[in-house]
């Protein structure tokens, strides 16, 4: 076995033996269940909100006949006995209609549920337009033309070229969701695989373990395994992400809250190609946001100043994040920008592309201009770390940045001279 594979399967097997990768692993689906569960608790346990109606016997009748699941009314003869009613929980509220008033009142119960106003308003302004109908003696009709509201038929499109394609304005909604998500995800993911190089890499220099492993193994080698490592961990958390995607595919139609939720998704209207976009991005960003944060472990000197290394990467990742939502909204001149730059492109272009403000060749040129990036990054970084890992400062991060550039020009005009 060589010795790249040694390090590979030496930093895969620490890690994906130990509580904290498990851990890691499972706290998305723990959140995912949590949330789950308490929506399922407010839609099973909220109730339709009653009104206990005071008025005419044609303000009741036509109350009562406009009962629905958001609202339902309930005729009561007289104020007191709607009174008692809202007393004892009965109703949530009190509407009195007296004859010859044109402001009826409306009691809401504190601890009662909601009451949509808006909903009660439409209610009595369309009991109002037909009495006054029925006043100039209009036929039925006319009176249904009169009530008649225009259905605007709304259709959400999008261009490929010069082509007007329609789309559907749940599948427009479902890939923002997901890329959002998917956005999420990788801030976690990031977060928690540059927490594991940055202290892999500065548990070794503290200890001064590195100087022993160097002798035997280049620190390139070293810097790649790792790497590759890093990346074991991570396609095995996405695979058993995989299977659990599976098994809800497979058997969530069993589950009768998990059904109704999927099937308010249009997953046939997501495409292959946002697929493929969302993946690829996804991965690289990972990865590079691995390689800064395996950099930036290597400038620190212990295991208590892991945290400084993961700072910036950190701080970069939040400003893509941040990116990803604000560009939901719209595009403009600085996020198109920021979507083909390297470290932010991978949270705010699968969103810019997913919402139609992009077509296929914008993406691919982002996806492009990363992954040469990234292969370019990711040489100069293991040349960097093969300078940075014997470097020790208690100075801070830039302290040791600045060190190790002196000490790489210096060992340049070395090998020069040589």
């Amino acid at each position: 076995m060589s010795k790249l594979k040694v390090i590979m399967h030496q930093v895969y097997q620490k890690n994906v033996r130990s509580f904290g990768w498990w851990s890691m692993v499972l706290a998305p689906l723990i959140c995912v269940l949590i949330l789950a569960c308490l929506n399922w608790y407010t839609a099973t346990s909220q109730q339709t909100p009653k009104v206990a109606v005071v008025g005419s016997t044609a303000i009741t009748k036509g109350l009562v006949g406009q009962n629905s699941d958001s609202i339902r009314y309930v005729a009561y003869q007289s104020e007191s006995k709607a009174k008692a009613s809202l007393n004892n929980a009965d109703s949530d509220a009190m509407l009195v209609v007296k004859t010859g008033t044109k402001s009826p009142k409306l009691y809401s119960r504190e601890d009662g549920q909601t009451i949509p106003v808006n909903t009660v308003q439409s209610s009595l302004g369309t009991l109002n337009t037909a009495t006054v109908a029925r006043a100039m003696h209009l036929n039925q009709s006319q009176l249904a033309a009169l009530l008649h509201v225009p259905t605007v038929a709304h259709q959400t499109v999008a261009f490929k070229g010069n082509r007007m394609v329609k789309t559907t304005n749940q599948s427009n909604a479902t890939k923002n969701l997901i890329a959002v998500a998917v956005g999420l995800l990788m801030y976690l993911f990031l977060m928690s695989y540059g927490s594991i190089v940055a202290s892999e890499i500065a548990t070794e220099k503290g200890s001064r373990v590195e100087e022993s492993i160097l002798v035997a193994i280049d620190a390139k080698t070293q810097f790649y395994g790792k790497i590759l490592g890093i990346g074991e961990l991570i396609l095995t958390q996405l695979g058993l992400y995989a299977i659990g995607a599976v098994g809800i595919g497979l058997f969530g139609d069993r589950i009768p809250t998990l059904k109704n939720w999927m099937g308010q998704i249009e997953w046939q209207q997501l495409g292959w190609s946002f697929v493929g976009i969302l993946s690829a991005f996804f991965i690289i960003g990972i990865i590079s946001y691995t390689v800064l944060a395996a950099l930036c472990g290597s400038l620190v000197s212990t295991q208590e100043q892991a945290g400084q290394a993961v700072q910036p990467v950190i701080l970069l990742s939040m400003v893509g994040y941040f990116a990803s939502l604000v560009v939901v909204n719209g595009s403009s001149t600085l996020m198109s920008i920021l979507s083909y730059l390297p470290f932010l492109s991978p949270m705010i272009m699968p969103i810019r592309y997913g919402v139609g403000q992009v077509g296929m060749v914008q993406a691919l040129m982002s996806l492009g201009v990363n992954a040469i990036f990234l292969i370019g990054f990711l040489m100069l970084s293991a040349r960097a770390y093969q300078a940075n890992v014997l470097v020790y400062s208690q100075k801070g991060l830039w302290a040791a940045l600045k060190k190790s550039l002196t000490l790489g020009k210096h060992r340049s005009s070395v090998a020069i001279d040589h």
